[in-house]
């Protein structure tokens, strides 16, 4: 997902419902999910609050496309990127992290996780999403000869790479990022016996 503030600042009176959606996922991620207000994103927008009405009914409208927003965008799409290529296993999964980097997706996860912690609804989503991210993974482990808990141990440690790092670490640049990128994936495949 791409938070295209940059897009938001063309004529006020053409903002698009992915246009307040984009707003409403950065200020999630500078601020957290109380500061997303239906008065304080048409502020930042620089439009009146009837604009909002015109895509959602309400607040909570709002939220749940967010979440829907995030899931489609971070998650299905990701992985439609490189379901469809004709690669080795190991290139899927290095296609893969290469996807999740360029769509940011891991930037905004850990916002919407903290969200997930005091929201049922953000809670189920986010365990669907898990799911979805995990399975698919997993079956990428599993094409390149690893079986059971080994192949779901692998995923998830692939995960936590890619969820953590930029909460932890400032971006590299691409040389040195790829090549960290490929040593993790040669961890991850080595065969353990």
């Amino acid at each position: 997902m791409y938070i295209r503030m940059n897009a938001i600042h063309k004529t006020r009176k053409n903002l698009t419902r992915e246009d307040w959606l984009d707003a409403a996922i950065h200020t999630l991620y500078e601020s957290g999910i109380g500061s997303v207000s239906i008065v304080q994103l048409a502020g930042s927008l620089g439009v009146t609050r009837g604009s909002f009405y015109h895509h959602f009914t309400d607040r909570e409208d709002l939220l749940r496309a967010m979440l829907k927003h995030w899931e489609e965008t971070l998650t299905i799409t990701v992985r439609e990127e490189v379901r469809d290529l004709e690669l080795p296993p190991a290139e899927l999964l290095r296609a893969l992290i290469f996807s999740i980097r360029e769509h940011k997706a891991a930037v905004y996860d850990s916002s919407f996780r903290a969200w997930a912690l005091h929201d049922p609804f953000a809670r189920t989503t986010l365990e669907r999403v898990d799911t979805f991210r995990l399975a698919y993974i997993t079956s990428l482990f599993e094409a390149a000869g690893f079986k059971g808990i080994d192949a779901e141990n692998r995923s998830r440690l692939l995960l936590y790479y890619e969820m953590a790092d930029p909460a932890f670490f400032v971006e590299q640049d691409p040389e040195t990022m790829a090549q960290l990128i490929d040593e993790r994936l040669r961890l991850l495949l080595q065969q353990t016996d």
